[in-house]
């Protein structure tokens, strides 16, 4: 079993999994839609984020090397599959970073006591290029974020988060029920023949974006068998019931028509200012700005270290494949800062911060779902290609069990892709056009690259040090393969 007090805790477990894809980003898009994020919610975790936690242990304990969703693509669909795994999940970064970045813009124009600059294109656009490349800059020497990022994620999300439940259910309860309106089977459960609400669908299951990383620890937890769905359910129960109070306390709080979505400090204004401390807004403001930079810091290497990996496999030239002296894939980090300083541009052409904020988020789920749906069907491929392969943590039931799970998350991620191309209410009737040719062309443009690169590369491109580390993956696998025949 291993040394028992090197084992990640069920708690420990819990607060990783939250850590990872806990952001208190995401609560004013479940104020948009007051309470109908009930349901909304419950979807996301029957349908989406609870199938796929379970998918993903199972992969993860049986096929633990680094490397996580490509290597189980790889192992399932082959090579070709596993590069645009890798190259979706680089991509989808740079969409996903505009926004994160579109946050601390947002919280920078609080700090400095502008707050009519949120609201602002220009400005928006700028901080996030400006921020981006100092962060991209510092990273260049690695080991920047790991002090940023775990500092910045209790300063920056898990301080702010319970602020912010605490102080909606303060004002809820002085207040009373002012803009939410009564709990209704009418206002909880959308309303099919209003398309435009289901859309927001897609911006609450990317709350749970990213859950699949903390499936690499499984192997780590004692008792993974027992605890994994345990610390899954606790996990996801716990960012529903956050997010639900944070995000309803601010629907009544702020009239649906009113909420910013890229703007999470405008709750923390309107309660500080009741209070009567209203400097406390910029503090915070501030704090969640350090949050920011923390995830940002953390994003920045990230996806270029699995593209330097596919790279040097021999699926990109050989200019890819350059780090420095930190080990630090500077081809790849340099690009997406030109990249996400293009996109970030999309914010002085869309006259709206809403709606550019919103069609960027819609984009980075479909990219992230399209990725998923290859996690799946990895999950199912392998069940059956590879039942010999030992896993410490196996979906309940079987072949039935992991049959029943794939197919409700299935349901869960094509419903999501099927919905974002629904224009929703806070894109206007005039940019409707606008934002399906986006999320049309920046899907179809994403999933073809990686095609195309992948059926022109060149035998010349693979690194000359290659063979000796295919030697010894295969010796890795081979001791792998012999030690599941004798723990079977």
């Amino acid at each position: 079993m291993g040394d028992k007090s090197k084992k990640i805790t069920l708690f420990q477990l819990i607060a990783i999994s939250i850590a990872f894809y806990g952001s208190i980003r995401n609560v004013p898009t479940v104020a948009s839609v007051g309470w109908q994020s009930i349901f909304f919610m419950i979807g996301a975790g029957v349908l989406f984020a609870i199938p796929l936690s379970l998918i993903a242990a199972e992969l993860a304990t049986g096929w633990p090397e680094e490397g996580g969703s490509q290597v189980w693509v790889r192992e399932a669909l082959g090579e070709k599959w596993s590069f645009v795994t890798a190259w979706l999940l680089w991509v989808q970064m740079f969409f996903g970073m505009v926004m994160v970045a579109s946050a601390f813009a947002t919280m920078l124009a609080y700090v400095i006591g502008k707050p009519d600059l949120a609201q602002n294109n220009i400005f928006v656009a700028i901080v996030i290029i400006c921020t981006y490349w100092v962060v991209t800059l510092l990273n260049l020497k690695s080991n920047l974020g790991k002090l940023l990022s775990s500092v910045g994620s209790v300063i920056g999300i898990y301080i702010p988060f319970i602020l912010l439940v605490s102080l909606g259910l303060w004002w809820t309860f002085t207040h009373g029920n002012v803009n939410l309106g009564p709990l209704t089977w009418s206002t909880a459960i959308p309303n099919l023949h209003s398309v435009s609400k289901l859309s927001f669908f897609a911006g609450i299951i990317f709350i749970f974006a990213g859950l699949e990383i903390s499936a690499v620890h499984a192997n780590e937890i004692d008792n993974p068998k027992k605890n994994y769905p345990i610390a899954v359910f606790i996990s996801i129960g716990c960012m529903i019931v956050f997010n639900l109070v944070a995000g309803l306390t601010e629907a009544n709080a702020i009239p649906s028509d009113q909420i910013q979505l890229a703007t999470i400090i405008q709750p923390f204004a309107l309660y500080f200012n009741q209070i009567g401390l209203p400097w406390a807004t910029n503090l915070v403001a501030a704090m969640i700005a350090i949050g920011v930079l923390a995830q940002l810091s953390a994003w920045v290497l990230g996806p270029s270290k699995a593209m330097i990996k596919v790279a040097e496999e021999g699926n990109l030239p050989k200019f890819f494949q350059k780090r420095n002296a930190d080990n630090v894939p500077v081809t790849f980090v340099f690009i997406q800062a030109i990249v996400i300083s293009l996109v970030a541009l999309l914010y002085v052409v869309v006259p709206a911060i809403n709606t550019g904020f919103f069609m960027i988020l819609i984009l980075t789920t479909v990219l992230y779902c399209i990725v998923y749906l290859f996690i799946i069907t990895s999950g199912l491929v392998l069940k059956y290609k590879h039942p010999e392969v030992k896993r410490s943590f196996t979906v309940i039931g079987g072949n039935t069990g992991m049959w029943i799970v794939s197919l409700l998350a299935f349901v869960g991620v094509l419903l999501t892709i099927g919905v974002s191309f629904i224009p929703s209410d806070a894109i206007p009737a005039s940019a409707h056009v606008a934002y399906e040719a986006f999320l049309i062309l920046g899907t179809l443009i994403c999933f073809i690259t990686p095609l195309i690169i992948f059926k022109f590369k060149k035998p010349s491109w693979v690194k000359e040090s290659k063979e000796t580390d295919i030697n010894i993956s295969l010796n890795s696998n081979l001791k792998n393969f012999k030690h599941a025949h004798t723990h079977k």
